[in-house]
């Protein structure tokens, strides 16, 4: 049985409230922000999961970020492993199993791969030991913002990278598939 958490919202009292892991990569208040919706409406759902030695995983929380009603915002999957060359093996494996369109990215020092799909992007992250995936439905896009500066944004709070430095980064691209800068795009 794989632990789940009560939803956070940012009005819980931290004196009581154990300190939920989603809550502490993206915070439902920070959510709240960025969308423009109530932040006493918004919350997260922690599923924890366990580790993965055959895979050299050590950690893995995967979280919903949720709107009024429970409704859906975002994915977020942040998975921690042994070594940097496993989360590089892991991290190709199941880059290899993904569809869309790709394109490298990065984000702060991450690197990974943005998959463009009909109706949601997936922005797939290593940062040595850490991958990260976020999932974000173009539901959840607020009118006049580009989807890739959304996707970015929520990673950049997940890996806590500072804004400034992900202006002017960008990965080696892969032959015949365009780079995409933390930032850009529609």
């Amino acid at each position: 049985m794989v632990p789940t958490f009560a939803p956070t919202t940012p009005t819980a009292d931290p004196a009581t409230e154990p300190l939920d892991p989603c809550a502490a990569l993206i915070t439902p208040a920070d959510v709240a922000g960025v969308l423009g919706l109530d932040p006493a409406k918004t919350s997260v759902r922690t599923i924890r999961g366990l580790p993965a030695p055959a895979v050299g995983r050590t950690e893995k929380i995967d979280c919903t970020y949720q709107g009024e009603k429970g409704r859906s915002l975002f994915t977020l999957r942040a998975y921690t492993y042994e070594s940097p060359e496993a989360a590089r093996k892991q991290w190709e494996l199941n880059a290899s199993l993904e569809d869309g369109e790709k394109r490298d990215i990065a984000v702060g020092p991450a690197t990974g791969l943005l998959y463009v799909r009909r109706g949601e992007l997936l922005l797939s992250l290593i940062d040595g030991p850490r991958t990260l995936a976020v999932q974000v439905p173009d539901r959840t896009v607020p009118k006049g913002r580009a989807r890739e500066n959304l996707i970015t944004d929520f990673a950049q709070r997940a890996l806590k990278i500072d804004p400034e430095a992900v202006a002017t980064t960008s990965a080696e691209p892969t032959p015949g598939v365009p780079a995409v800068q933390a930032g850009a795009g529609s």
